[in-house]
């Protein structure tokens, strides 16, 4: 792990975050060379999931209890996904191997990007920023969560193709009619290799930058309304307002994102390829 900031000053003006997370005062310590220590991205992440813990397991709870027609909702909520989900993968069998994992991914972005925006609040009235920070605006959570969609489906694939076939693949994909096409194929293939390594990046840089900006934009809005006085009285809140409701419908876009080039990268896996 690579060191974060830890020492927090006093700043006049707006609090700009940093591009890395910063650690929580006494909580770092170097072993082997190798800086450790618990972030403020850390601590918003567990306060999250315990959240999430408790309203699982009161939907849980819910589920087993008599109430049919919450049952009977459930039930045709999660055909629908399944519906979707399928329409994306283009096997019906295999998306229901893969639906709790989209749609969990998707459920937990997009909950969390919701929750990240309370925190915005709260960082903007308390100016706690050195002991939370939005979750989807930290590169090693969104870089952890597309490593896992990449990595799963790189593991479908080698059950799919087998472990010759998926090597050929990308390293020597000499097939086609005639020696030019051959040839041709074998550097398509190098250049899929290239681009595994790219979907990475891609897919954890837009969801960093998308949810790194709305914290940068709200933070800066709050500093700058918040020295307009109307009658003595500050009136920051109702200028942040409208911004803080576009960054809930980019919350949800950026989840649905996600989703999508999820399912399409497992779709990809399970392709045979010629």
């Amino acid at each position: 792990m690579s060191a974060g900031s830890e020492a927090v000053t006093h700043e006049v003006g707006p609090h700009i975050p940093s591009m890395q997370w910063e650690f929580l005062h006494g909580t770092s310590f170097d072993f082997l060379w190798i800086h450790f220590g618990i972030s403020n991205t850390v601590l918003s992440t567990w306060i999250f999931m315990v959240l999430l813990f408790i309203v699982l397991v009161l939907f849980r709870l819910n589920l087993k209890s008599k109430k049919w027609f919450f049952k009977t909702t459930w039930m045709i909520i999660v055909g629908g996904l399944y519906d979707m989900t399928a329409d994306f993968v283009g096997n019906k069998k295999f998306a229901k191997k893969i639906l709790f994992l989209v749609w969990g991914m998707f459920i937990f972005i997009l909950l969390s990007n919701i929750f990240s925006l309370f925190l915005d609040w709260i960082i903007t009235f308390t100016g706690w920023h050195e002991y939370l920070r939005p979750i989807n605006s930290d590169l090693n959570t969104t870089f952890g969560l597309s490593l896992t969609i990449i990595v799963l489906s790189h593991f479908v694939a080698v059950f799919h193709r087998w472990i010759p076939k998926y090597l050929k693949w990308y390293f020597f994909n000499y097939s086609g009619h005639g020696v030019f096409e051959k040839s041709v194929n074998v550097f398509v293939g190098w250049l899929h290799l290239i681009w595994e390594i790219v979907k990475i990046l891609s897919l954890s840089l837009r969801l960093f930058w998308n949810i790194f900006a709305g914290v940068v934009l709200i933070w800066m809005i709050a500093f700058l309304t918040g020295q307009i006085n109307v009658l003595g009285l500050h009136v920051w809140e109702i200028f942040l307002l409208p911004f803080w409701i576009f960054e809930l419908f980019v919350a949800l876009i950026q989840a649905v994102v996600f989703f999508v080039l999820s399912s399409i990268y497992f779709k990809q896996a399970i392709e045979d390829h010629h």
